[in-house]
């Protein structure tokens, strides 16, 4: 996918944010594309403004009335991202509410894998393709990772081998969603895991600190689209996943349920679950934390 090119008066603005979501580490072509057809629809209406207005915006949402409820919400959703992006600069842009007037947005309820249904999809990513090389030991590990540790998945693909201090068994989430950055802990088992994998990753393709974690065959960082490909085929592995109009659970939805399950099980143990949700919080990135800079090891 080509990067787009904007060519509204709000150009710039459009850039300005797309190299904002990217510097997480996200791939951000696919919505960044989409961001350009809000672009097109400004230049076509000779929009002159330094935001968008609510009845520009009112205009461009009406103008998506005939496409599939699913893909207005989406644009609807990337145009609020931006929206909500240029507030910082400029107070008076309109930020539409989600799911506006125009359609309503169509959410999936998250999936919360039982214990089996892990063990299951850890299995097929085990024997994805192809066999030998070290892309099923990679989303095995990847998969796990995220279970256990609730990372987004653009947070996980965006570690460097720097970023992983097993002897101090965490990891540190640099400058993830909104710029915020964490360490995050993990499990003793977890830890093992992750070690094998370096051992395997370094051999096949040597690294310095500075280079992605988790690579493909080539020893490149994933593409956000790569590992959602590699997420399917495991569940289609497991029958997770069915299919034409059974797409089956999310990648997201490991982390979805890894809170699930925190909060089940304070609750079973007798524990304060309200007391607990300001520190799970902060453990997801959802508060802000004050790790700024990215340790050396």
């Amino acid at each position: 996918m080509s990067q787009p090119v904007f060519a509204s008066l709000l150009a710039d603005r459009f850039m300005d944010f797309v190299t904002f979501r990217r510097s997480s580490g996200a791939d951000y072509r696919g919505r960044a594309q989409v961001l350009s057809y809000f672009d097109r629809f400004l230049s076509q209406q000779g929009f002159s403004g330094s935001y968008p207005t609510r009845e520009i915006l009112d205009c461009y949402l009406t103008s998506l009335n005939r496409l599939h409820p699913n893909t207005r919400a989406n644009r609807l959703s990337v145009v609020r991202q931006f929206c909500s992006y240029l507030r910082q600069f400029e107070p008076q842009c309109y930020v539409p509410e989600p799911g506006a007037r125009h359609g309503p947005k169509l959410s999936r309820t998250p999936h919360i894998f039982t214990d089996d249904e892990i063990k299951a999809l850890l299995v097929a990513a085990h024997h994805l393709s192809p066999p030998g090389s070290l892309r099923p030991m990679t989303f095995y590990t990847l998969f796990g990772l995220l279970y256990t540790t609730a990372l987004r998945v653009g947070e996980a693909i965006a570690l460097d081998l720097a970023d992983v201090d097993l002897a101090r068994q965490r990891l540190y989430v640099y400058r993830s969603k909104f710029r915020k950055s964490r360490w995050v802990p993990m499990s003793p088992s977890t830890c093992s895991v992750l070690q094998r994998y370096i051992q395997e990753r370094t051999r096949i393709f040597p690294a310095a600190p500075q280079d992605p974690l988790f690579v493909n065959l080539q020893g490149r960082r994933f593409f956000l689209q790569i590992v959602y490909m590699a997420f399917r085929q495991a569940l289609s592995r497991c029958g997770l996943r069915g299919g034409k109009g059974d797409p089956g659970p999310r990648i997201h939805d490991l982390r979805h349920s890894y809170a699930c399950n925190r909060l089940a099980a304070a609750y079973r143990q007798g524990g304060d679950v309200n007391a607990l949700l300001p520190a799970l919080a902060t453990y997801l990135g959802h508060v802000w934390c004050t790790c700024e800079r990215r340790p050396s090891f």
